[in-house]
């Protein structure tokens, strides 16, 4: 849990937003959380639930068009060239019977070149692995940490000193 709090703050270190640091902590906590859990929930299901053909083709055009709007962006021309060959090898959605045999035979390493990809241009989408406990423990974590942000936003006086140091050390793992 501490490495990726640190993962988190290092993360955070290379945005240049007018945001403060403790809220690109808190967008690249939840983000790469969520990012994490969806990745994850769809390599499972590859593993183990049958699909429809009309989730499958959902899915398909899903995946098209997000790649399709990311190769749109500004992104460097190696994760450009990454995201089209993982684009290419997507099938047809309108087969939906060649999509769902192909979904089913390479849905799960397809899934983890994209993973990788993130990881390696963007440093995002990484397995954390948590445990139950680890995921409960985060999530009282950062609810502790907009408790504070709450009352510091409430009609509670804390000094200038007081109120910039809390949120300075807002979702910092424990050595920082």
């Amino acid at each position: 849990m501490q490495q990726f709090l640190t993962w988190v703050e290092q993360k955070s270190k290379f945005i240049e937003a007018r945001y403060k640091p403790a809220a690109v902590r808190a967008f690249y906590l939840s983000l790469d959380l969520n990012l994490s859990r969806t990745l994850s929930r769809t390599l499972s299901r590859t593993r183990t639930l049958p699909f429809s053909l009309d989730l499958s083709r959902t899915r398909t055009l899903f995946l098209s068009r997000t790649l399709d709007l990311s190769l749109d962006q500004d992104l460097s021309p190696e994760l450009k060239r990454s995201l089209q060959q993982l684009k290419d090898q997507l099938p047809n959605p309108e087969d939906e019977e060649a999509y769902e045999q192909w979904w089913q035979k390479n849905g799960q390493a397809w899934t983890k070149q994209l993973r990788a990809v993130m990881i390696e241009h963007r440093n995002i989408g990484h397995d954390w692995q948590f445990t139950d406990t680890q995921k409960e423990l985060l999530k009282q974590y950062y609810d502790a940490n907009k408790l504070l942000v709450d009352c510091l936003n409430s009609d509670c006086y804390v000094s200038r000193e007081v109120r910039q140091e809390i949120e300075d050390t807002l979702l910092l793992p424990v050595k920082q």
